[in-house]
């Protein structure tokens, strides 16, 4: 049985591939390429974005990467030009741009307020000179600094903070000296990931080399319980594994991810899904600018997920948010009842402690919260 229509996805993910640096645990599809490269590539999205007109109505924009502050201000001014060109900005209640603080100036923070973009999502990941620099980040801890006292002077009320923990030689006590200076800052959201090893990465080759050595597992949970334990007693919403909130403030754009909802995807290697169906645009730049330019088809990845499935994805992201899973909410969208599909994975979880299942509402308990990965799998 395939999938029931649903709604039309009011999400867009644009993609912007370049970066002024490869990070050295970045496994992202994002490069260093030339100006003239990027004004090609920001010809072809705009070509994409035209496609789209008045097929959807979008409520959240999100401008990802790679980095996009790595566009000049000519450039960054085409792109956000576009965007408003094609999707009508009345409509949107969240429009997000990812920037780095080595990257970003006042200009393109003028740009970004100008063209109606209401959340900045600014990519930190430490305050600590050291661990900036083993993981290849092109900024300082001032740097970061300023780019957010620059953001705030400029207007943004809405600004989200990315943050690693677990990183090699990275000691409790420096953890703890970054989030004091984080909540210090008060951003109104923060997102905290623990370092992963990716195949194909510089990190990750210094690994297998003994340049640099994981630290503990036991090192890591720590931090992670530690920023739980500070963030929440310093009123921020511990309200997905990795996020965190002020009240009002959650990442709409990503609600959509972790409901497993419909979304668009525009640039090179972008994934939508719509009705069902997963699509990827090809990943390569220079194959996307050419097949855009060319009218060729430029999608390289399809599946039409069955019902099943399809409840499998749903149940796996939707544990991710502390709130858990709705069994109305599931048996409204799916036409059975959530013990129909999972009835045994529940019984079993519920047994061990690692999740709840009261008023309708399978969640995660904190004891399952710590192991969440490998209780996903049971949904799989």
């Amino acid at each position: 049985m395939t999938v029931k229509r649903e709604a039309l996805p009011n999400a867009l993910y644009v993609h912007i591939p370049f970066c002024a640096r490869k990070c050295n645990y970045c496994d992202f599809n994002s490069s260093v390429s030339e100006t003239k490269i990027i004004d090609r590539y920001l010809d072809a999205l705009e070509k994409e974005l035209r496609a789209l007109q008045w097929q959807y109505t979008f409520k959240t924009v999100y401008i990802g990467g790679g980095t996009p502050s790595i566009l000049t201000e000519t450039q960054l001014e085409k792109l956000l030009h576009s965007v408003v060109r094609y999707i009508p900005c009345f409509e949107i209640q969240e429009y997000t741009v990812e920037v780095n603080p080595g990257t970003l100036t006042g200009n393109k923070v003028t740009l970004l307020k100008e063209y109606f973009v209401n959340r900045i999502s600014l990519g930190v990941q430490s305050f600590q000179d050291s661990q900036l620099k083993l993981l290849g980040r092109i900024h300082s801890g001032n740097d970061a600094r300023n780019a957010f006292a620059l953001l705030r002077k400029n207007g943004f009320k809405n600004i989200n903070i990315d943050f690693i923990f677990g990183c090699p030689e990275q000691s409790l006590s420096s953890w703890e000296k970054d989030l004091r200076i984080l909540v210090e800052l008060n951003p109104e959201h923060i997102s905290t990931y623990a370092l992963t090893y990716e195949d194909g990465t510089s990190l990750t080759a210094d690994l297998k080399n003994e340049v640099i050595y994981r630290l503990d597992e036991s090192a890591e949970l720590e931090m992670y319980k530690t920023a739980i334990r500070y963030l929440t007693s310093n009123g921020y919403n511990h309200y997905e594994i990795s996020n965190f909130a002020k009240d009002g403030y959650e990442c709409s754009h990503n609600y959509v991810y972790w409901k497993n909802l419909g979304y668009v995807g525009v640039g090179a290697g972008a994934y939508s899904f719509i009705d069902g169906a997963r699509t990827s645009n090809v990943r390569d730049v220079f194959t996307y600018i050419d097949g855009i330019t060319e009218n060729k088809n430029i999608k390289t990845f399809r599946e039409c997920l069955q019902q099943d499935q399809f409840a499998s994805e749903t149940m796996i992201m939707s544990l991710r948010l502390r709130q858990g899973i709705s069994g109305a909410d599931f048996c409204k969208r799916f036409g059975y009842k959530i013990e129909e599909q999972f009835g045994d994975q529940i019984e079993k979880l519920i047994k061990d402690g690692f999740v709840s299942y009261e008023n309708e509402r399978l969640k995660l308990t904190e004891k399952g919260l710590f192991i969440a990965d490998t209780i996903m799998m049971e949904f799989v």
